[in-house]
């Protein structure tokens, strides 16, 4: 996806065994980002992390991460639960952010 503004998911409602989770059990998420086009990028391996301490957030914008991602590159990012027992990250999800273009002049005449 080019140009996405934040991320979104939807919180778990069991465990991996199909038991559900108890109110809790997870106190938050972890998002994983990495670049795609850096040396040695790993799914699974993520340089760049956000912690949203809220057991029932379902979003976060990219201005609230607390790092600055670079333009025009490609990342893949992926989530996962924090809690008294943490969740192994999710699938990926791949998004760029493409720089903002400046609008042309107005106003153009000949005279």
């Amino acid at each position: 996806m080019a140009n996405p503004t934040g991320f979104t998911w939807v919180d778990p409602t069991t465990n991996t065994d199909g038991t559900p989770i108890t109110a809790g059990e997870v106190t938050g998420y972890l998002i994983g980002i990495r670049s795609t086009s850096a040396t040695g990028s790993v799914a699974g391996t993520y340089p760049i992390t956000a912690s949203i301490a809220n057991p029932t957030a379902t979003a976060e914008l990219f201005t609230q991460l607390g790092t600055v991602l670079a333009f025009a590159t490609p990342f893949a990012a992926a989530i996962k639960t924090v809690g008294s027992v943490s969740s192994a990250y999710g699938p990926e999800t791949t998004f760029t952010l493409a720089a903002p273009t400046p609008n042309p002049p107005s106003g153009f005449t000949a005279g």
